[in-house]
């Protein structure tokens, strides 16, 4: 009987720790490092994020073709998106990218992009490369 409640009661936490949890979704050509100093893999295109204020550090990297045997991949240094996440929401990051190898390198020294949750914009800073870390802490 015991150890029926014990597991009843494992479930309802972890159902509970489940429910809570809110998301960042990424599109192509955008990659995460870290949430909240927490490494992430490169390759997870969903976040799982918590409740409150949240520090995701993301690249802007895309390949073009530059001639048939021949790719050139545009990265930007990294972008550190900071705003205040709910339970239970989801987020979409989303961009018009550049199709040409000059527009692309171009977007990659000053990405903008743009943060919803339920069809509504979500208010956000965006802090890029090596004076991000003087900007966030003055803010």
């Amino acid at each position: 009987m015991r150890l029926r409640s014990l597991a009843t009661l494992a479930a309802t936490l972890l159902l509970t720790a489940t429910a809570s949890a809110s998301t960042l979704q990424l599109p192509k050509g955008f990659y995460a490092t870290n949430v909240n100093g927490q490494q992430v893999s490169a390759f997870d295109s969903t976040l799982d994020l918590g409740q409150g204020k949240q520090v995701v550090t993301l690249r802007y990297a895309n390949p073009y073709r530059v001639h048939p045997e021949h790719h050139e991949m545009v990265v930007s240094g990294p972008i550190y998106v900071v705003f205040d996440a709910n339970a239970d929401a989801n987020y979409q990051l989303s961009a018009d990218l550049p199709m040409a190898l000059n527009q692309a390198k171009s977007y990659a020294r000053n990405p903008k992009f743009d943060l919803e949750s339920a069809g509504q914009a979500v208010v956000h800073k965006a802090y890029l490369g090596q004076g991000a870390v003087a900007r966030l802490l003055a803010d």
